[in-house]
């Protein structure tokens, strides 16, 4: 038997993977730039990330949008519902109050999880498809006005 996807579910996993790009993003390239200077310029530029300047204790902040966005794929139900509207106004407060370091990296999965929450996640019935197949196929036979 094949299961059918809903689309609030699906926008729910899209905002799951920004927010896991974003953390693998941070975690692995060098948002860091250190450059040493001389008399005659700058003499040397390294870029560091940011498991190498905070050390492992930056997996905590890095997992809270990972988390936020991950439970309400956990639950289903009305409780799904409510975990989605807590989990995304948490991770609008987390982007806000860490917009002067990595917030503005989870924009992109707070906009996917407001639309997962915004869009009504319904699919057209099966009545419905067959009828709109029927209508077209209806269109597809009529010749307006040309001469066959």
């Amino acid at each position: 038997m094949r299961r059918r996807s809903d689309p609030k579910s699906v926008r729910q996993i899209i905002a799951f993977s920004l927010a896991v790009a974003a953390s693998l993003v941070l975690l692995l390239v060098p948002v860091y730039s250190t450059v040493k200077l001389t008399n005659d310029g700058p003499d040397q530029v390294t870029g560091s990330t940011l498991l190498e300047i905070a050390g492992p204790y930056i997996f905590v902040p890095l997992l809270i949008p990972v988390a936020l966005t991950g439970l309400p794929l956990l639950l289903r139900g009305p409780s799904q519902s409510y975990a989605s509207v807590a989990t995304t106004v948490a991770l609008a407060i987390f982007t806000l109050l860490a917009s002067a370091t990595i917030g503005w990296f989870y924009v992109p999965a707070l906009a996917a999880a407001l639309v997962a929450l915004v869009r009504k996640g319904t699919t057209p019935s099966p009545t419905a498809a067959r009828r709109r197949m029927s209508l077209s196929g209806i269109v597809g036979h009529c010749h307006f006005g040309a001469k066959a």
